[in-house]
């Protein structure tokens, strides 16, 4: 094909992005997109003008047509794709101009996985656009790079941690049915009387109080919690809490977990190029903000899946919670705190936030 050709194309698709075209779909997925294999898949069709003379001809004005209208259908699709909650493609280059032609120079370079001459005349041409990938992603179009990246935030020191009824051999599928079984309880740390301030009686444990688990086969056990006064360091106020170091708070973690799997079946998730996970007082706890840009472009930030066979990305010992509710246009899946300090806590073990071994399972 002529590179005018090409460009006549391409030149089609960015007006359709302007213009708003939005494919039509189901609910949680737009038509074109595949989540699981992080990318966008179309096929354009062309017939061959009446007043063709030879079938070279015909073959090659028919392979034009049909490489047109992928390109259109690309555009299409990629104008619907959400980058978070609400803010989809389109509105993203309607208001920035860089993206907008990071978005037209990314379309311009779809690949064409398969195309064939039809035995009715017609012609067929299969194209593709990676969600995430070093070369020419969508990723790398609507993604700007963050100055900094942000440490991931605290445990709520108020709240216990969550416990797991689970350990490293119990199969994905009992972790699962054992976590949405689970009654979820957010328990303020309340220490003995004996070791509450004289003065205020108000004094409030640390997380290093906790002997929180021995792991005996699938069964747990939980011993007595042991309170001990926090270290004195401030004389007007002996209990205050202190913010601890990494490695304090890599010493309560107890699964040496690999990965994460947040199961959000049943909440109706939709998604997104960009996902948070907050927990249920409002805080960020994995963002795009908390990660290095470079593996983002390359890896996504989670995988989505409907079956747990293929939650890979998480690894062989993941830990599993269950999504609360959805905010966001239904995007960002919210966790109880106590599981929010569970996976901040083992996370400062294991990195399996910063290392992206995040999945999302949905129905």
């Amino acid at each position: 094909m002529k590179l005018s050709k090409i460009l006549s194309a391409v030149a089609a698709a960015s007006i359709l992005l302007t213009a708003g075209a939005i494919v039509t779909a189901a609910p949680n997925f737009i038509e074109g997109v595949d989540w699981a294999k992080k990318v966008i898949t179309v096929t354009g069709e062309g017939v061959v003008p009446p007043n063709t003379v030879n079938r070279t001809q015909a073959k090659g004005l028919a392979s034009k047509a049909a490489t047109a209208d992928a390109y259109r259908k690309i555009a299409e699709v990629v104008n619907g794709v959400r980058v978070e909650g609400e803010i989809t493609v389109e509105k993203m280059i309607t208001t920035q101009d860089k993206v907008k032609m990071r978005v037209d120079a990314t379309i311009t370079g779809a690949k064409i996985i398969d195309e064939s001459f039809l035995s009715d005349g017609g012609y067929r041409v299969t194209m593709q656009v990676p969600l995430f990938g070093v070369s020419n992603s969508l990723a790398g179009a609507v993604f700007e790079k963050n100055s900094t990246v942000e440490p991931f935030p605290d445990p709520v020191f108020e709240i216990a941690p969550s416990v797991q009824n689970y350990n490293s051999s119990t199969p994905l599928q009992r972790r699962l049915e054992i976590v949405s079984q689970a009654k979820v309880a957010e328990e303020k740390f309340t220490p003995p009387t004996s070791y509450r301030s004289p003065l205020s009686r108000l004094s409030v444990p640390t997380l290093n109080t906790l002997n929180l688990q021995n792991l005996q086969s699938n069964a747990l056990t939980v011993q007595e919690p042991i309170y001990r006064p926090a270290p004195v360091s401030n004389p007007q106020n002996p209990y205050r809490m202190q913010k601890k170091s990494v490695k304090e708070y890599a010493s309560f973690a107890q699964g040496d977990y690999t990965g994460l799997i947040v199961d959000c079946r049943g909440l109706g998730l939709e998604p997104v190029m960009s996902p948070v996970i907050k927990n249920s007082n409002g805080t960020k706890i994995y963002g795009h903000k908390n990660l290095d840009y470079d593996r983002i472009i390359r890896e996504g930030m989670a995988a989505y899946v409907d079956d747990p066979e293929n939650a890979d990305r998480a690894g062989s010992n993941p830990l599993v919670v269950k999504a609360q509710a959805l905010e966001n246009f239904n995007s960002n899946p919210v966790v109880a705190i106590s599981d929010s300090n569970r996976i901040l806590i083992e996370n400062y073990a294991t990195h399996f936030l910063k290392d992206l071994k995040v999945v999302f399972l949905f129905d």
